[in-house]
């Protein structure tokens, strides 16, 4: 072999580079997809969690006549009742603040105003949408 063929079998500065660039371009892309998947995957949690909060809110009314004041009416209920909603499936819920880019709550639990016996009349359950970084809610029974 001569000298003149040895240099020729490598790859030149520019050929590296463009490569380079070529998988930078790549993986911020797919890091960009990432983050959005994780996103909905945080929203769909909160959704689901909210709806079963609904949902065992709603058998509350329907055993107890009123909706329950806090959550704890529902994680501390006895466990043969049907709105008991175990505390481990609702580890999000709190009174924490939303709106901010890492919330510390993702589900909050916020009676309606009362009727003239005190009770509750509903109740309204909030979640943080980290799509669009909105808090959304759900109501149940009126008045909220």
């Amino acid at each position: 072999m001569t000298t003149k063929n040895i240099k020729n079998q490598g790859f030149t500065l520019v050929e590296l580079l463009i490569v380079i660039v070529i998988i930078a371009i790549l993986t911020v892309v797919s890091l960009v997809a990432y983050n959005g998947l994780q996103n909905q995957a945080k929203t769909s949690a909160a959704k689901s969690t909210v709806d079963a909060v609904a949902k065992k809110a709603e058998l509350y009314n329907t055993e107890e006549g009123k909706y329950p004041e806090d959550i704890t009416k529902l994680t501390g209920a006895d466990t043969k009742k049907s709105y008991y909603i175990a505390p481990a499936n609702v580890t999000e819920l709190g009174t924490g603040t939303f709106g901010s880019s890492t919330p510390t709550t993702t589900v909050k639990y916020e009676k309606c105003p009362t009727t003239g016996t005190g009770d509750p009349t509903g109740a309204k359950i909030s979640y943080y949408n980290y799509s669009s970084n909105t808090v959304e809610n759900r109501v149940v029974g009126t008045g909220c």
